[in-house]
């Protein structure tokens, strides 16, 4: 079981104990503001004259790291905003990897040391309507992955979707710090899903292209995901996935 604050348990009882998460719901900009305080940190003067929604999304997503990465280094660790380079990828202690996201009313975070993966990626995404996973079905998933989604092993061809689609954002966000190489979904294929218990399981990614430098060639990544709440319950908001991908060496 890895080291996790606020993620789901179905999703953080199957990840390696490496690999350290946290999740933060994207509440009240007052509220976010005093807790990104605590922390050490606040809005960036970059944000200021952003939208309402933004701001609360950026302090969530960061909220979710420093705790995750406190869980990983010790109390003393993150004092302060983690700030992001030219390509807005965040900066991370040295010997760290992780990744940020923020969608589906929550900011997300997963970090783990140098040593033990090349690269990390997180996404968590509101499961999208049938309309949806049809009109966007050929853009995202290959025809492989298309038989995937209509025998999706107990999920729906709707959450089937979302998670591929998931997968390949978190890869992605896996890959792309260390690399700087600019992946489509046709570069990424979901390979393999294993059912876990519950709305959780793992999985391996494919890539479909040469990604590589110091270190050797990057050919496979592994991926966990969950299924958390109700697709039928639109009060509150329906189902979400939450997947992490990771890049071993």
């Amino acid at each position: 079981m890895s080291t996790a604050r606020g993620v789901p348990p179905s999703l953080a009882d199957g990840l390696p104990r490496d690999i350290s998460v946290a999740a933060h719901e994207i509440g009240l900009l007052e509220e976010l503001t005093e807790d990104a305080r605590q922390l050490g940190f606040g809005p960036p003067a970059s944000l200021e004259s952003a939208i309402d929604k933004r701001r609360r999304e950026y302090l969530a997503g960061r909220i979710s790291a420093s705790h995750a990465l406190r869980r990983l280094l010790g109390p003393a660790a993150s004092q302060g905003e983690i700030v992001g380079d030219d390509d807005d990828v965040p900066r991370w202690p040295e010997g760290v990897v992780g990744s940020i996201s923020h969608g589906a009313g929550f900011g997300f975070a997963a970090v783990a040391a140098t040593d033990r993966y090349r690269g990390i990626g997180v996404d968590v995404e509101r499961v999208v309507s049938a309309q949806q996973a049809g009109r966007l079905g050929a853009r995202v998933l290959n025809e492989r992955e298309m038989s995937l989604r209509q025998g999706g092993g107990g999920l729906s061809e709707e959450e089937m979707f979302t998670l591929v689609f998931s997968a390949k954002e978190s890869a992605y966000k896996a890959l792309f710090p260390r690399y700087r190489q600019v992946l489509g979904f046709s570069d990424v294929e979901l390979e393999r899903r294993e059912a876990g218990d519950g709305d959780a399981g793992c999985g391996e990614l494919r890539l479909r292209t040469r990604v590589a430098r110091e270190g050797g060639a990057v050919r496979r990544l592994v991926g966990w995901y969950a299924l958390t709440g109700v697709q039928a319950d639109e009060a509150a908001g329906g189902s979400c996935m939450w997947a992490v991908v990771a890049v071993p060496f």
